[in-house]
């Protein structure tokens, strides 16, 4: 585990706790949301949208890219990050969930039947979100 103190004032820019151990379990993108899989301990995309797709298990923010299965990855857990590329457009001070599409987070909270609400964290601008997630969540019915 680092602790890397930075400003995030650029896209690709991250400050925070960043852990190294583990291995990607598929290509990631720098910004991608990702679960630590209990199986075989790698990082996959995280999807609200499916409720084995890490909904209730550790998360992280992509921010050292994997080409694959078994790729060398970082992953923010807990600070700051800019992904202004991955990101929507994020509402200042407003909470930031976990999407229904696999690796990205969303600005509104999901709504379909048996989606996942999480809060991954809240916007510090446009494209820099604070990431704390949240260790509540909800399952629609």
């Amino acid at each position: 585990v680092d602790i890397i103190l930075a400003t995030p004032s650029a896209d690709g820019k991250y400050s925070g706790i960043v852990e190294s151990r583990f291995l990607a379990g598929a290509v990631l993108a720098f910004g991608d949301l990702v679960y630590l899989q209990t199986a075989d301990s790698r990082w996959e995309l995280a999807n609200a949208d499916n409720a084995t797709a890490g909904y209730n298990l550790k998360l992280g923010i992509c921010v050292l890219a994997a080409a694959g299965d078994g790729s060398a990855t970082k992953v923010l857990l807990y600070g700051d990050v800019n992904a202004a590329t991955a990101f929507p457009a994020l509402t200042i001070g407003a909470p930031v969930y976990m999407a229904v599409t696999a690796g990205d987070v969303q600005v509104a909270a999901p709504t379909g039947t048996t989606d996942i609400v999480r809060i991954v964290g809240y916007a510090n601008t446009a494209d820099e979100l604070h990431f704390c997630p949240d260790n509540t969540q909800l399952k629609l019915v």
